[in-house]
């Protein structure tokens, strides 16, 4: 059972992600092209680049990918709730997570 959810789950993600994916894109060369007249600098080789303009490229990206992400995981979760009626399976833990918890087993390890 887990496993079909967690593959349901990551379908759910596909699906709603492309279509967040694209909309991201155009909202990001959107508001780049009202900011500033010229191309945004996605080659950051390019000898004409300035550096100002190729921060502030990489920090909306960068705002993005990380909305995109967001809409796309809570997206998923609520409509695999709607589906299923269910809680969704529990996604993998974040590197701070995984310290915290190792951290924590050894305070206790060394209290006893």
């Amino acid at each position: 059972m887990a496993v079909a959810a967690k593959v349901t789950i990551k379908a759910m993600s596909i699906v709603i992600g492309i279509p967040v994916s694209i909309a991201t894109k155009k909202i990001v060369e959107r508001v780049w092209s009202s900011a500033r007249p010229d191309h945004p600098p996605r080659k950051s080789t390019d000898t004409d680049v300035r550096w100002d303009d190729a921060i502030a490229w990489a920090a909306m990206s960068a705002i993005g990918i990380v909305v995109a992400d967001l809409i796309t995981r809570r997206s998923a979760e609520a409509a695999y709730r709607a589906l299923t009626g269910n809680e969704p399976p529990a996604g993998k833990p974040d590197k701070a997570a995984k310290k915290l918890a190792k951290a924590s087993e050894k305070s206790k390890a060394t209290a006893d």
